[in-house]
């Protein structure tokens, strides 16, 4: 059995950037951690503490993301994810919140990590279009968003998810 396991899943590479750096931020020889693509792991990999890292769309995690979580027994997990819209705590516990009922309870939960990241040039397009449909501050407001994330993860975001990983292995 592994010490340290990153599983993920990355559409644009963010998140697949953050997993790297969790990956090297974990103590131990590459006999003690492996990193893997959700897609591509076969569950035959097992580990005493789970990293297990997503993007956020619409305010949770991905499918294949939930099927790993609620298959997990006795484990100790820790989240991380990279989002587009918007950096306060409150969004943060609230996407931990919404993430957190698919880990079973007898798992020992770690913690969470979420930073920005940057969106696809599309999504603003996306965002543009809408204009005159709806209410243009909440546009503004998505665009804001988009401009924000645009050069995240940065390498704040990555020391900060070293911090993460030294907190999650101390507890």
């Amino acid at each position: 059995m592994l010490k340290n396991l990153v599983v993920y899943i990355s559409e644009t590479g963010n998140t697949k950037q953050l997993a790297e750096e969790i990956y090297i931020s974990l103590p131990g020889s590459k006999k003690d951690k492996e990193i893997i693509d959700v897609r591509s792991w076969n569950g035959r990999l097992d580990a005493q503490n789970y990293f297990v890292g997503f993007w956020v769309n619409r305010g949770t995690c991905s499918l294949e993301i939930i099927d790993i979580l609620s298959s997990l027994h006795e484990k100790n997990i820790a989240l991380f994810a990279t989002c587009g819209m918007g950096s306060s705590k409150s969004y943060y516990d609230t996407l931990e919140q919404n993430i957190k009922v698919w880990i079973p309870n007898d798992n020992n939960f770690l913690g969470s990590y979420f930073c920005l990241g940057k969106m696809p040039s599309f999504v603003r397009d996306k965002y543009e279009s809408y204009r005159g449909k709806c209410d243009d501050t909440k546009i503004d407001l998505m665009l804001s968003y988009y401009e924000e994330s645009l050069s995240h993860p940065d390498n704040q975001d990555l020391l900060k998810a070293h911090l993460f990983v030294d907190k999650c292995l101390n507890k």
